[in-house]
């Protein structure tokens, strides 16, 4: 449950993430305090999959990691543009995004801290293919893109922190710039893609860099939303 001080922090995150939308630190804090419930909850319903799917066990028995001193990403830029790695890489390079800055999820502040360290990977694990997901579904990094993904995201997971930042992104980033379109079309068909996708938080994509992007997406059933 969150506190009443955590209420007036959370406050605070929205005010200062909506004056500007660069302030991932902010962001960060306002989804550490509104996932964690969540996060034990998907821990909960992963339950079949874990007992019944080696490769998510052996994910959360080692836990992989997308920073910098875990992958090798001067490999992934060597790989072709059109395979998972190569594309990932070029997402990262293309919008200046350092995969570092999501490495250490609870670093800055200690309210999203768990006590069951599998529940604690699977919301750093989210955290860390979030820039993937953006590269799986061919969105950028413009702040309708970014509404994009989380409505893709409540299709996927149901995470809170995305009801925020369609709600009040839809307000900033697509009325305010009046993205019609999107508005119309956009933020449903993203929504309905989540929906529509297989489970992608339990999988090693780690061991899929060198597989064309294509057959990624077809086997995972992800729609471009570009």
């Amino acid at each position: 449950m969150i506190t009443p001080h955590q209420w007036r922090r959370l406050g605070l995150s929205i005010v200062r993430g909506l004056r500007d939308s660069t302030r991932t630190d902010e962001l960060l804090v306002a989804e550490e305090l509104v996932c964690r419930a969540r996060f034990k909850a998907l821990h909960m319903a992963f339950a079949t999959t874990l007992a019944t799917n080696p490769e998510a066990q052996l994910l959360l028995v080692e836990k992989p990691r997308l920073a910098k001193d875990a992958v090798d990403y001067d490999a992934l830029r060597r790989l072709p543009a059109d395979t998972l790695g190569g594309a990932y890489v070029r997402h990262l390079d293309r919008f200046g995004l350092d995969p570092d800055l999501l490495a250490d999820p609870f670093g800055h502040w200690s309210g999203a801290r768990y006590d069951d360290p599998d529940t604690a990977y699977l919301h750093e694990r989210y955290r860390q293919t979030h820039d993937l997901w953006h590269a799986l579904t061919g969105l950028g990094t413009e702040g309708y893109e970014e509404v994009l993904i989380h409505a893709f995201t409540w299709g996927q997971l149901r995470l809170p922190y995305s009801v925020l930042i369609v709600t009040f992104g839809t307000v900033k980033h697509i009325l305010a710039e009046r993205r019609w379109g999107v508005l119309r079309r956009g933020l449903r068909d993203a929504w309905d893609a989540g929906r529509e996708a297989r489970s992608l938080l339990l999988v090693r994509w780690e061991d899929r860099w060198q597989l064309p992007l294509a057959d990624i997406r077809n086997t995972y059933r992800i729609r471009t939303l570009a």
